[in-house]
């Protein structure tokens, strides 16, 4: 199981553009809701960083890809809880910075025990795409009585398929983050 504190960047990461629109949305009504909106957005950008920084200090590994789809459908889906902020009458008042910190922090617990934080619209914008495969690793049998079990791949490619040999970082227990594919012939 990764480290509480990767979960919670990652989720404050899939935030960040949330933040960042209700920072800029309450500039003029409200400068603490600016502020502190806008250091939860540097905190998602900086707490991304650093995940990335640190998967990448690993030794990648080499996996074939037995099965193959994209999740990218989910982060549209995921994007949805941003318009909350955006359907209601927001005036800043301690009710609605009540119920909007409640909001996120619920979604938060969420998001992070069902491992939803994968799904990031923030790692979206910079060219990441979030798969679903089954890897095994090169001469591994496939047909040993075990299943492989799935994670996520996270790459900044459009050409990850079936049968395709990759080098990728271990970021977590069920996510992968590919460093750079080996054939493109498969």
């Amino acid at each position: 199981m990764p480290r509480k504190w990767v979960l919670w960047a990652l989720f404050l990461s899939s935030y960040t553009p949330l933040f960042f629109l209700v920072s800029l949305r309450s500039i003029t009504s409200s400068h603490v809701i600016a502020i502190v909106s806008g250091l939860l957005a540097v905190a998602g950008i900086g707490g991304t960083i650093v995940f990335l920084v640190t998967v990448k200090q690993k030794t990648p590994g080499r996996y074939e890809l037995l099965e193959v789809e994209s999740r990218d459908p989910d982060v549209a889906a995921y994007a949805a809880t941003y318009l909350l902020p955006f359907l209601t009458i927001f005036s800043g008042t301690w009710e609605d910075l009540t119920s909007l910190g409640a909001f996120i922090a619920i979604l938060g617990v969420v998001y992070v025990r069902s491992r939803l934080i994968y799904v990031n619209p923030f790692l979206a914008i910079f060219g990441f795409r979030l798969w679903r495969v089954i890897p095994i690793t090169p001469g591994a049998q496939s047909a040993t009585g075990l299943t492989p079990w799935p994670r996520f791949l996270l790459a900044r490619t459009e050409g990850v398929r079936k049968g395709q040999l990759i080098d990728a970082w271990r970021a977590t227990g069920d996510l992968l983050l590919l460093k750079e594919s080996l054939n493109d012939d498969d």
